[in-house]
């Protein structure tokens, strides 16, 4: 069942048992929980508590807003042996042989992730040349990434534009 995006961060609890009946808000930002209910019985009934919950709501969102979409893929870990956030070393197999290859990946905003490997072996192409390969490929990624989405707002706004 997919959620209204209305009732984001936003979840109904009924218990009849403990006679507990309201709206709770959850969120998380930067691993700081927030966290309230607001009972139907203190604010007026389910519509008073759901408009307090929304509020709320969105003046958290107001304090911390949501971090941007892939985020996570723009930073390095403490796993990360390349240095660059979206490049990491693995391994492929194809038709029977296995390759150690330096691989780059970033997201798309529609939401495809984009994978592009760089091989590499003593007989072939040196593994700091595929290093450089996969970072000059996230990069262009990255370019194509910030290209769309900005094509993207801009046909937002258009419509929006066409319904004033």
């Amino acid at each position: 069942m997919k959620r209204e995006k209305s009732l984001r961060n936003i979840s109904r609890v009924d218990q009849e048992k403990k006679n507990q009946h309201g709206w709770l808000v959850r969120m998380m930002r930067d691993g700081e929980k927030f966290q309230r209910f607001f009972y139907d019985g203190t604010y007026g009934g389910k519509t008073n508590a759901l408009r307090r919950a929304k509020e709320y709501r969105d003046e958290l969102l107001r304090q911390y807003p949501p971090s941007v979409r892939g985020n996570m893929f723009n930073r390095t870990n403490s796993r990360n042996t390349s240095g660059y956030a979206g490049i990491h070393k693995t391994h492929s197999t194809k038709r029977g042989y296995y390759y150690e290859v330096w691989q780059a990946g970033w997201v798309l905003p529609d939401g495809q992730q984009i994978n592009r490997k760089f091989h590499y072996s003593p007989d072939g192409r040196s593994e700091a040349a595929a290093l450089k390969l996969a970072i000059k490929a996230r990069k262009a990624g990255l370019k194509e990434v910030e290209r769309m989405q900005l094509e993207m707002d801009r046909k937002r706004a258009a419509r929006a534009q066409k319904r004033k």
